[in-house]
């Protein structure tokens, strides 16, 4: 069988075959399902598809009620969760709300308006104007005005502020309240509106760009992409000033965001939900098995991995030393490479971050190792054979207890055609890494003394483990094609169509492999980015 890693990432909008497509596992290669037609004929000059409407997600919720009133609590946590794929899109926004999600919602708004008004603090930075010192309602339609601004991410319109100043008034009318408990109703009421709660665009283009996003919009795909939170003060002046308009003004932007503390959630929801290193936190090992696993050690990895995406991002290492890039030091994971030999570690994929993630409790999974370096780092689609009932390792191989020697249990697992076909795509790179156990420490033997066999063939190049295989990995990712994807879909909260094609091919080969930041501006720049989507025509 033949599958070459450079066929499939020189045109990343093609999956992988064989047990992709079917027990065979020919080699053959297929479109990828991205849920558009390939129209070879389509006009990509045309205004690329917008940004659906969407859900914040749980993070976006958190951050974002962070932000607009300075509390602590955490809401969203107790949310329902989304069936979402593809970097939480949550795109079926109304058929996703449930009535438990809804109720959720309203006792989060009088929790969090509560909350606001019980510390003086956060209640100050509410009532820019006391209304109960103004005469009328002037000093409400402020607060509305300013307060709106914020929680919906745009200016409100006229019809708004009235609807929400008559609800202040009918609050003290009718329900008899003080002029700040009325103030303190219509932020709860603000903080229910679908104009909250969902990702919308709308208003008028840009004055200085016809067919292009206002500030408005522009600001808030900025903040939510690299802060997952509503834009700060200097976004929203530069909304209004229709700053935004320029590249210059974008690129200028992105440096500054991302030096700001608050782009940690950048690194957390974007990288940690394309590189997988989100779920570490609720990633369990067999402690009997590996007595230095604790809480502690498993922060240690986070924090590592988070310092790595820093490093390719705002300190200035070039994406193309992703794979071979020197590891941030940590005191707490010392014990991990403390039987490393000379060259053994480098780059992403020997991160005690990743090979945690990839394992199981009690060992490693070079499938799984291998599935997700091919899904996650290379873009190509995988899945089971339909109608195939693929047996666990231990079962295939036929023995009881605690699986020791995993070369030696996938080799007898390789005995049915039914599994063949998927590991011999996938086992040369997985058992590469076998060198490293579950939670990332070095190792020569398995813990019943047979020694450790990490050697194989890939694409013709033969290696003794995962050192002799990255320079491979490397030449198959320079493209560059699937960063950039990412970080498109990241940003759009969308997967890329047929008429992106063209669109992603131009970002990545401006970029060019530089620093994540670089490639962030180079989609923030783009007509995707920037440009209202053209109705499609029926």
């Amino acid at each position: 069988m033949t599958f070459r890693l450079d066929r499939v990432f020189a045109s990343p909008w093609l999956a992988a075959g064989g047990c992709l497509l079917g027990i065979s596992c020919t080699g053959s290669l297929g479109s990828q399902d991205d849920g558009s037609q390939d129209d070879p004929e389509q006009d990509v000059s045309v205004a690329p598809d917008g940004m659906p409407v969407h859900h914040m997600t749980a993070s976006e919720y958190n951050n974002t009620v962070a932000h607009l009133l300075g509390t602590r609590l955490r809401p969203a946590d107790g949310f329902p969760a989304f069936g979402a794929k593809g970097f939480d899109a949550n795109v079926n926004a109304l058929s996703n709300l449930s009535q438990v999600l809804v109720q959720g919602y309203y006792d989060a708004a009088k929790e969090l308006a509560a909350d606001a008004f019980s510390d003086e603090a956060q209640r100050a930075a509410i009532l820019v104007c006391d209304p109960a010192e103004s005469a009328g309602d002037g000093c409400a339609r402020e607060i509305i005005e300013r307060f709106g601004l914020r929680a919906f991410r745009r200016p409100l319109e006229a019809a708004e502020v009235d609807r929400y100043a008559a609800q202040y008034a009918d609050a003290q009318t009718t329900l008899e309240m003080s002029p700040v408990e009325a103030v303190q109703l219509v932020v709860r009421t603000l903080l229910t509106s679908p104009n909250f709660l969902l990702r919308i665009e709308e208003g008028p283009d840009s004055e200085r760009s016809p067919g292009a996003l206002n500030g408005h919009a522009i600001a808030s795909r900025l903040s939510y992409l690299l802060w997952s939170s509503l834009p700060d003060e200097a976004l929203f002046d530069a909304a209004e000033g229709d700053q935004l308009a320029t590249e210059d003004e974008l690129r200028q932007q992105v440096d500054r965001m991302l030096a700001d503390p608050k782009s940690a959630a950048f690194f957390q929801n974007f990288f940690g939900q394309w590189l997988g290193t989100r779920t570490l936190p609720s990633h369990n090992a067999d402690a009997t098995r590996f007595p230095i696993w604790n809480d502690e050690v498993k922060g240690a990895m986070l924090d590592q991995v988070n310092a790595y995406f820093v490093s390719f991002t705002t300190g200035g290492r070039p994406w193309s030393e992703f794979l071979t890039a020197p590891h941030p030091e940590s005191r707490l994971l010392e014990p991990l490479y403390a039987n490393d030999p000379e060259g053994a570690r480098e780059g992403f994929l020997t991160l005690p971050a990743f090979l945690t993630l990839s394992s199981r409790a009690d060992r490693t999974s070079p499938t799984s190792r291998a599935k997700t370096i091919l899904e996650q780092f290379f873009c190509v689609p995988m899945a089971l054979p339909a109608n195939v009932d693929i047996p666990e390792l231990g079962d295939a191989g036929g023995g009881e207890g605690p699986i020791e020697n995993v070369r030696q249990a996938l080799e007898k697992h390789r005995a049915s055609p039914d599994c063949a076909s998927c590991h011999n795509v996938l086992d040369p790179i997985g058992l590469s890494l076998e060198h490293f156990d579950p939670i990332g420490a070095y190792r020569t033997a398995y813990p019943n003394g047979d020694p450790v066999d990490a050697t194989g063939v890939y694409e013709g190049v033969v290696f003794e483990d995962i050192s002799g295989l990255v320079p491979v990995l490397v030449e198959s990712a320079q493209s560059g094609r699937c960063p950039t994807e990412q970080v498109f879909s990241y940003a759009l909260r969308r997967r890329p169509n047929g008429g992106d094609r063209t669109r992603l091919t131009e970002i990545a080969e401006r970029w060019g492999g530089g620093t994540v930041a670089d490639l962030v501006k180079q989609v923030v720049t783009s007509e995707a980015f920037r440009l209202r989507a053209k109705d499609k025509a029926p």
